[in-house]
C-alpha cells in the first residue's frame, strides 16, 4: 500500500516559475488605463520572488519592482515597460544568459526605468 504523503516533492525552483507565469498572466490582464489595484497585485507577486536583487533573474525583478514603485507613485501605466521587464525574467530564468548579455539586459532594463524614475535635481 503506498503512502499519499510519500508524493515526490516538486523540484525547489518551480515556485520560482509559478511566481514568474502569474506576473505574466497579471501584465496580460492590466488595460490601458491606470489600475492602481492592478498594479499593487502585481507588485506584491513579484515581490515574492525569492531572489529578488540576486545576480540573472533576480536583478530583472528587482528593476520591475521599481518600475511598478515609479508607476504607481506617478498614477501612470506603461504595459510596454512591463511587458519588456516580464520578457526579460523570462529570458534571465530559461537561457541563462552570459556576463555580457546580462549587463546588456540589464543596462536596457535601466534605461527602460529612467523614462519613469523621479526627475534628478540638477
Amino acid at each position: 500500500m503506498s503512502d499519499p504523503d510519500a508524493r515526490p516533492k516538486p523540484p525547489p525552483r518551480s515556485g520560482d516559475a509559478e511566481v514568474l507565469a502569474l506576473a505574466e498572466g497579471l501584465v496580460g490582464m492590466l488595460g490601458k488605463t491606470y489600475d492602481r489595484d492592478g498594479l499593487e497585485t502585481l507588485r506584491g507577486v513579484v515581490d515574492s520572488y525569492p531572489d529578488v536583487g540576486r545576480d540573472g533573474a533576480g536583478e530583472v525583478v528587482a528593476s520591475l519592482i521599481g518600475l511598478l514603485n515609479d508607476l504607481i507613485a506617478h498614477q501612470q501605466i506603461d504595459k510596454e515597460a512591463l511587458l519588456v521587464h516580464v520578457r526579460a525574467w523570462r529570458f534571465m530564468v530559461s537561457r541563462k544568459p552570459d556576463q555580457k548579455e546580462r549587463a546588456q539586459l540589464i543596462d536596457g532594463l535601466r534605461s527602460v526605468r529612467d523614462l519613469y524614475d523621479e526627475p534628478k535635481a540638477a
